[in-house]
């Protein structure tokens, strides 16, 4: 059995991987659920734990994806009517909902950026306009196009891929040089802020986690794989509350397992989806983080850009929040008590998934990327020796995560990659390649990974004139939607993809031996 890597990146990469599923599906003749449970496991990042999140647990999604394998040459329709449309219905950004002013708003856009991509101003305002919270966000998302309940469990029973893993992947912010803000008020009048320590040597600032969950197996059913690389090592949160006449302080004391002793990471099927896949994709969580005017900026906005967590559930971590804008002691101690903390993008770790997949014990890698116009390596060639760091921020010591190749050959190897006929009439769809190559992994203490064992990375990647879903018509999604799957499906891109994807023609890859639930 083979995993599968999504990368993150928004709205693009859920386009993406649902054309690559659909156009796998249609090109093997298979089913999207026989396809979906071809993988041992799935290993997703931001944008493509939505999409994962959605196939395995929405039948309405599942529905779609099966119209969209039918039919490729009507995808685009299909997936503007069910998944684009009732998102933007949802976010209201079709009605005078914010201001007066809309109509003249949506004007300049149209005039400056083009039509279609007012829509992104009017979900952006969604977001300023209804709590601000990139879990809700996320919430809304989820439940608009694939009716995803807010407190849906992971432990639920799943739509397909019984029995399978998802590995969730996100990070974990170690606030360790600077302290990160829990909470702002306008001026700074009223701050709390916390850091991390361990008396076992130096933290990165973000450290790589996931939630897993083994498909289907209920919500008292423990994780099938550790949440952090190293269980045992002790983190402690000390948190410092100021306000104008007095100031307080706390401490968690040292945590392992998940920094919340086990109530996150190893009972993850408590977890609610929507909640894991939002940590997931939280791409501006690093905020509290970023500097004194990103703080009081998000201050003066009352935005939450991470999602945070704590002992008893993200839910008591919001409430301990919201709280702080009336702070005393009390309050500072229980932050302390119940080990609140963010939790962020996993592309500030390893946005293609593949570092996770292979420290689960994945022996072969199945790796969809999105990238944009070109067939660039830099994403997966910052996890090799000499590979570039491709996020601001990001500590150069969580890598490399193989010893082999170098950065340097995968780019090479990239450079190779066989580039299948785009179908007639794409617009977006620039280069749709497909290749592999043999990689040796190196020992990794941050993600886990064992010095010296050989790993099959295949790889399809889709390049599109498409951003990750910023200043975006949303309707360019579904379009890039049909041109891959439509490529996919082209009888002449057949006999590459049985060179690249063995599975593909029916032979069985080699299986994991770490997973064992």
């Amino acid at each position: 059995m083979a995993f599968l890597a999504l990368q993150g990146g928004g709205v693009r990469a859920f386009a993406s991987d649902a054309g690559v599923l659909a156009g796998l599906a249609c090109a093997a003749n298979k089913s999207v659920a026989e396809l979906a449970g071809a993988f041992e496991a799935t290993s997703s990042v931001s944008g493509s734990s939505w999409f994962a999140a959605e196939l395995f647990y929405s039948p309405s999604f599942a529905e779609l994806m099966a119209g969209m394998a039918a039919s490729p040459s009507t995808a685009a329709a299909q997936f503007q009517e069910n998944w684009i449309q009732p998102w933007l219905r949802a976010t209201q950004v079709s009605q005078p909902t914010f201001d007066g002013l809309q109509s003249i708003v949506r004007l300049l856009v149209r005039l400056l950026l083009g039509t279609g991509d007012e829509d992104t101003i009017f979900i952006a305002q969604f977001f300023l306009a209804s709590g601000l919270t990139w879990t809700h966000f996320v919430e809304v998302l989820l439940n608009s196009t694939a009716a995803i309940p807010k407190q849906l469990p992971l432990g639920a029973e799943p739509t397909m891929a019984q029995g399978r893993h998802w590995l969730v992947d996100h990070s974990l912010l170690l606030p360790v040089a600077n302290p990160a803000a829990v909470y702002r008020g306008g001026l700074g009048l009223f701050r709390t802020s916390y850091s991390a320590t361990t008396k076992n040597g130096e933290l990165p600032v973000f450290l790589p986690a996931k939630f897993s969950v083994a498909l289907g197996a209920g919500v008292h059913r423990a994780a099938p794989l550790p949440y952090l690389a190293q269980p045992q090592l002790p983190i402690e949160f000390s948190y410092q509350g100021h306000w104008p006449l007095g100031g307080s302080s706390s401490s968690s004391g040292p945590l392992v397992l998940d920094a919340a002793n086990g109530s996150l990471g190893v009972w993850s099927g408590h977890v609610p989806v929507s909640a894991a896949a939002a940590a997931s994709s939280a791409v501006f969580g690093a905020e509290p983080v970023d500097g004194l005017p990103a703080v009081e900026l998000a201050s003066l906005l009352k935005a939450d850009v991470a999602v945070w967590a704590a002992i008893d559930g993200f839910e008591v971590a919001d409430q301990l929040r919201a709280a702080l804008a009336h702070p005393d002691a009390q309050k500072v101690a229980v932050l302390g008590q119940e080990a609140v903390h963010a939790l962020i993008d996993g592309g500030y770790t390893d946005g293609t998934g593949i570092a996770q997949a292979v420290a689960s014990g994945a022996e072969e890698v199945v790796v969809v990327l999105n990238s944009y116009s070109s067939n660039l390596a830099e994403y997966v060639a910052q996890l090799f020796p000499g590979g570039p760091v491709t996020k601001p921020g990001v500590p150069k010591e969580l890598y490399p995560v193989f010893s082999a190749p170098s950065a340097a050959a995968v780019d090479e190897a990239f450079a190779q990659f066989r580039q299948l006929q785009i179908a007639e009439g794409s617009s977006y769809l620039k280069v749709l390649a497909v290749g592999s190559f043999e990689a040796t992994t190196a020992k990794n203490a941050y993600f886990g990974t064992e010095e010296g064992r050989q790993v099959s990375i295949r790889i399809i990647n889709v390049c599109s004139e498409l951003s990750i879903g910023f200043f975006a018509n949303f309707g360019h999604y579904s379009a890039l939607v049909q041109e891959v799957a439509l490529s996919l499906a082209h009888p002449k891109n057949r006999a590459e993809l049985r060179t690249v994807l063995p599975w593909f023609a029916g032979k069985a890859a080699k299986a994991s031996k770490a997973l064992v639930v």
